[in-house]
């Protein structure tokens, strides 16, 4: 018994129709699967861009100077609510930054969660700050990104979460590490570079 009739199979002109037909199918389909396999590699390539841009600048001069200032701040005893705005409000603008990548999807939120638990801990210590500016500015949306990435790595690592007691005893250790990186940062900034001798031709 023939499971295929090939009598009167016709690939090359009148009544090939069908297999052209079903050859440009196939040739559209492992086209369309070849495309979906480079966008997931174009957007693992972005992804890991975006984590190295925000890892660079989480580790920057100007975050570890604004880190300082409200560490420094609460170590002389500013009430937390009453931190200055300028160092408060460019770490809170960063960690809204990254919420708002993670909530949006660019950033899947176990990549942040292994990374950056540092959030829940800074909305820790910026919280009362940033709610009194929403209260002030009356504008309750303000840095809402910001919590909500803190409230969703607590979820995702309970162990993680802030604990004001351990903050206070460990704050003077907080202020040391972020003080030696920036007098790293900075020596790296007056290295010379010579350029290298050449003996003449």
């Amino acid at each position: 018994m023939d499971l295929i009739n090939t009598n009167g199979l016709v690939l090359v002109g009148p009544g090939s129709e069908w297999f052209w037909s079903m050859l440009q199918f196939v040739v559209v389909a492992v086209t369309l699967l070849g495309i979906y396999y480079q966008l997931r590699i174009s957007q693992s390539a972005n992804a890991f861009g975006q984590l190295s841009a925000l890892v660079d600048e989480l580790q920057g001069e100007r975050l570890i100077r604004k880190r300082i200032g409200v560490l420094l701040a609460l170590r002389d005893g500013v009430a937390p609510a009453d931190i200055p705005n300028s160092p408060a409000s460019a770490i809170a603008n960063y960690w809204e930054k990254v919420g708002v990548l993670v909530r949006a999807g660019h950033i899947d939120r176990s990549l942040i969660a292994e990374g950056f638990v540092a959030a829940d801990d800074w909305w820790g210590i910026l919280g009362p700050w940033v709610l009194r500016v929403r209260t002030e500015d009356a504008n309750p949306s303000l840095w809402e990104n910001f919590e909500w990435l803190a409230g969703t790595l607590v979820r995702l690592h309970p162990a993680s979460a802030f604990d004001q007691e351990s903050f206070d005893r460990t704050l003077e250790e907080h202020i040391t590490v972020n003080e030696a990186d920036l007098r790293d940062l900075e020596a790296m900034r007056t290295v010379i570079v010579a350029t290298p001798h050449t003996e003449p031709l």
